[in-house]
């Protein structure tokens, strides 16, 4: 049976999930800015035009986001790390 410590270990010692670690935290750093923003422009504007700022705003955010999934999805990623050096060759000890 693996332990908590092993668990944790086994997760951490495979890329895939510590960029999937990351791409969260950035995620929702993001998320949460465009919610602040959008927050504040419908909070705090006065009349309709910071309302619409806030739509466009939203609108893009939404579009630029659908963008950046779809490009990564797209993306080779074993054809351009195989065009890197092996970096593991290049050190001598």
């Amino acid at each position: 049976m693996i332990n908590f410590i092993d668990q944790i270990t086994l997760f951490f010692d495979n890329t895939f999930n510590i960029f999937l670690v990351l791409f969260l935290i950035i995620l929702g750093f993001y998320l949460w800015n465009a919610f602040c923003i959008i927050y504040h422009l419908l909070r705090f504007g006065i009349g309709v035009t910071p309302k619409i700022l806030a739509l466009i705003f939203f609108a893009g955010s939404i579009l630029l986001f659908s963008i950046v999934i779809t490009s990564y999805a797209q993306v080779d990623w074993q054809d351009i790390l195989s065009q890197l050096p092996d970096f593991s060759k290049i050190i001598t000890y």
